[in-house]
């Protein structure tokens, strides 16, 4: 009997599927968006959901560090944090929504699409540079060689 046993196996043992869980929600958090089986959401929305209220509604640092413990880049970090309070401010729920997507063809199972509410951009801006006016910055001045008499 499973008294007290919260959570699916996923048909993994306890590290695999602590692993999985892991990169699921890195993935939510980098890409914005995810689409997998509708199990592995249902396992996912319960952290997906605690991390994005403790952004929200925690001290700056402690959410920093808590996130730091999925993303393991501090640079991805800051990113989320700054964006993510910009976008949400004050919600303290429902920062995730889910949308069927389609039937896997080999195993008929559901696909759906696990989406933050509001559009987040967690990926930094772009800025294009010109070729020319990058090789003009990046030549290197050679010294000049005093003559020796």
């Amino acid at each position: 009997m499973r008294h007290r046993m919260v959570g699916k196996k996923l048909g993994r043992n306890f590290n695999e599927r602590k692993a999985l869980l892991k990169s699921l929600t890195k993935a939510m958090f980098t890409h914005g968006s995810i689409e997998t089986t509708e199990a592995k959401v249902k396992a996912i929305i319960p952290m997906v959901e605690a991390l994005a209220n403790t952004i929200v509604s925690k001290e700056e640092l402690t959410a920093k560090r808590e996130l730091f413990k999925v993303l393991q880049d501090q640079h991805w970090v800051n990113r989320v944090v700054t964006n993510f309070k910009s976008v949400f401010g004050d919600q303290k729920s429902n920062f995730t929504t889910i949308t069927k997507v389609k039937r896997r063809f080999g195993d008929d199972a559901l696909i759906v699409k696990l989406s933050f509410v509001k559009a987040v951009n967690f990926k930094p801006e772009i800025i294009k540079i010109d070729k020319k006016a990058k090789k003009e910055v990046t030549k290197k001045v050679k010294p000049v060689k005093k003559e020796s008499k």
